[in-house]
This record gives C-alpha cells, structure tokens and sequence, in this order.
C-alpha cells in the first residue's frame, strides 16, 4: 500500500517555502528588535535563497516533472546538502557581524560544508542505479535521521518560539519518513 502522494508532498514543499518566506520576515523583525538588523537581514536572505530552492523542487515534484520516488528522495536530500552548506555560509556571516569572531565564523562555515559535502554525496549514491550495502546505510540512516528531526521539530511547535520552523519541519519529515517505507524506494535502494 503507497501511503506517500507526490502531488501532496510537492504542494507541502511549496506551503513550506512559503512559511520560510514568512520566518524569514521574522527574522528581519528581529534584528529591528535588537538593534542590529543588518546582521538579521544577512540570515533572513539565507533563508529566502533556501526557501526558493524548495519552492522549486516542490513545483516540480507537485507538476511531475520529477516523479519517480527515488528522484523525489535523492533531489530532496541534495537540497538539504545545498541548503546546509548555504545556511553554514550565511549564519557564518551573522556570527561574524554579532560577535567579530572571525575563528567562530569559519568554524561554523567549515562544518556546514562539510556536512553538505556528505549529504550531497549520499544524494549521489541513492539514485545511482546500484543497490549496494552503502544504499541500505543511507536508507536507515535517513529513516533515524528524519525520525530524529520530527521528533525536533515537534519540539519546536510545542517551545512556541520555533512554532513556524517547526510546523515547515514536521511537514517535510513526515513525508519523506513516508517516501522511505514506501515499497518502491526501499525496493530501489534494496530493502
């Protein structure tokens, strides 16, 4: 029984793009609050640029130009390497106009990079046409991960404070929680 929808799950993409669109407005406010909006500004277009990205990867998944279930999962998790490293670049930047830490700075940058560096490469080997050992790593190692993050995320509805974050979150973990089980990306990836 399929219990993920593609359409569904492209117009989920999209609502949540939308809402980072709002969180970043927020963030913005923010920085007008504390009086250092410049540095909010510069996370708040790191959040718009990430927005866009699955604003278009959702069209495309809700329009069906991408729709085989592997695509879906591997394009997401690509959008995540993508978006990590671009978050790492911009919260870098805000580290370094709030706190004039140029080592704290690279150390954020560096370890975003890296971490995106390793998501994309796990982006790579899911959809390679292969079905090895590594697949069947990655395949629980997504499944913990974005059983984790859901978990987070709910935890961030509930502190109120993240309330948008945690509702785009809990949107996108639940369907790609759904896209692993589905028999036919656990068939591809040799579950």
């Amino acid at each position: 029984m399929a219990f993920f929808s593609a359409k569904n799950a492209g117009t989920a993409f999209m609502i949540v793009a939308v809402l980072s669109i709002i969180g970043a407005a927020f963030v913005i406010y923010t920085g007008n609050e504390v009086g250092n909006i410049a540095a909010y500004a510069v996370l708040a277009v790191g959040s718009v640029i990430c927005a866009i990205l699955y604003f278009i990867f959702g069209n495309k998944v809700r329009t069906g130009v991408i729709s085989e279930k592997i695509e879906i999962l591997a394009t997401y998790v690509r959008i995540v390497g993508l978006v990590t490293i671009i978050g790492a670049v911009f919260t870098a930047i805000w580290e370094y106009m709030l706190l004039g830490s140029l080592a704290a700075s690279l150390i954020t940058v560096a370890v975003g990079i890296i971490f995106g560096l390793i998501i994309l490469f796990m982006s790579m080997k899911i959809n390679d046409g292969k079905q090895t050992t590594g697949d069947k790593l990655i395949w629980i190692i997504l499944l913990i991960a974005f059983v984790i993050l859901l978990l987070v995320s709910l935890a961030e509805i509930i502190s109120i404070v993240g309330i948008i974050d945690g509702i785009c979150h809990l949107i996108i973990y639940s369907f790609m929680i759904l896209l692993l089980i589905d028999e036919d990306v656990k068939k591809a990836m040799g579950i």
